[in-house]
């Protein structure tokens, strides 16, 4: 079966400030690569700049297709932007055909078609079994987005033993 190329390179940069700041590409198979910038220290499993290496199911490679054939990315604009502090953001960086275009976004007033993908895509994230790679990895969505500086590490602070 010929499968139809549903984009050169697609992929997606999150932060969320308080507990992950990651990318990941997608492959026109059924991998993703993953880079955690940076993992807040509550996560056990991910190392904050690692790279990795996941599968989707074919459920998942056909909900994010399903996505991708919905997307009328060359519609949307390249900044859905409001000031505040807060939150999370992401971008989306789509490389099909003519079409070279980044999406970013940190505001609510978004087409929900965009707020939607990115949710799943945070969701899936979650849930793949990550393999850890040393491979270097580039991403389109990284043009804006800037990972954020690492936040220095908590004091341990031991108690004087009573005697």
């Amino acid at each position: 079966i010929d499968k139809k190329i549903m984009f050169n390179q697609f992929d997606f940069s999150y932060n969320d400030f308080f507990s992950t700041c990651f990318s990941i590409k997608f492959s026109q198979d059924d991998t993703v690569f993953i880079r955690q910038h940076w993992t807040s220290a509550f996560s056990d499993s991910l190392k904050s700049n690692k790279n990795y290496r996941a599968i989707l199911s074919d459920p998942e490679r056909e909900t994010l297709d399903s996505f991708l054939i919905k997307m009328k990315f060359a519609t949307y604009d390249t900044s859905y932007y409001e000031s505040y502090q807060d939150g999370h953001y992401y971008e989306f960086f789509i490389n099909k055909d003519t079409l070279q275009k980044t999406i970013f976004v940190h505001s609510d007033s978004i087409p929900n078609e965009l707020k939607s993908f990115g949710y799943w895509i945070v969701a899936i994230k979650k849930k793949l079994r990550l393999v850890e790679i040393d491979t270097t990895l580039e991403f389109g969505s990284l043009k804006y987005f800037l990972p954020p500086t690492v936040p220095p590490p908590t004091i341990k602070f031991t108690p004087p033993k009573v005697k």
